[in-house]
């Protein structure tokens, strides 16, 4: 059986997809107050940021991807 460490075994870990990953990071610091934990990649593609019991993976988009504000969709709810 494979063991994940980077989180607290009882963690959700939501994925999610930016297109620019280093100003996602940097928002995320800096309006909700969470912090980085790594990055990963040359240049960055993705990285992980908590916020106490929370977590998230952060992605770099795929080239060619929308977002949903790009197609047109709300973005929160």
């Amino acid at each position: 059986m494979i063991v994940n460490r980077s989180v607290p075994s009882n963690s959700v870990l939501p994925h999610i997809c930016y297109t620019d990953i280093v100003q996602a990071i940097a928002w995320l610091t800096t309006t909700f107050g969470f912090s980085e934990h790594y990055r990963y990649g040359d240049p960055i593609s993705g990285a992980q940021v908590y916020l106490g019991n929370a977590w998230m993976m952060l992605h770099t988009a795929k080239a060619g991807s929308a977002t949903p504000r790009q197609l047109g969709y709300g973005t929160q709810n």
